[in-house]
């Protein structure tokens, strides 16, 4: 198999993957996409065997926690920008709601994470 083929291959894939198991996102201007939306603000409680659940504060270290995350492909966002306001469309115990773009970090291979922040306009302008 070719280099060209092995990506085109792995971009049909990824597409795939990326529409069947995405969590719907709206963007800005109310374009739909898909993507891996992660929040540290969700699931404050594990599974911790015997005992039942464990409190977050208790099970990891506080300095591995991460921002709330939205991994998407490259080419489903190609003028997102630091600064722009998307919508996750979940409930909001599933981290749902509105956040705004604080960081895009390229992997490389056709994905992006964009980092959120939740977007209030009243801290909007002291930061």
């Amino acid at each position: 198999m070719t280099a060209g083929r092995f990506r085109e291959l792995a971009a049909r894939m990824d597409a795939v993957l990326v529409d069947r198991l995405g969590d719907p996102v709206t963007l800005a201007s109310g374009r739909p996409i898909k993507g891996a939306f992660a929040s540290p603000f969700v699931g404050a409680e594990i599974g911790g065997g015997k005992g039942g659940a464990v409190r977050l504060g208790s099970a990891i270290n506080a300095d591995a926690v991460l921002e709330p995350t939205l991994t998407v492909r490259l080419v489903d966002v190609p003028d997102i920008k630091k600064g722009d306001f998307l919508t996750i469309d979940l409930p909001v115990y599933l981290g749902g709601g509105r956040y705004k773009v604080s960081r895009l970090k390229p992997d490389g291979a056709g994905m992006v994470d964009l980092v959120l922040s939740v977007g209030n306009e009243r801290t909007d302008d002291i930061t």
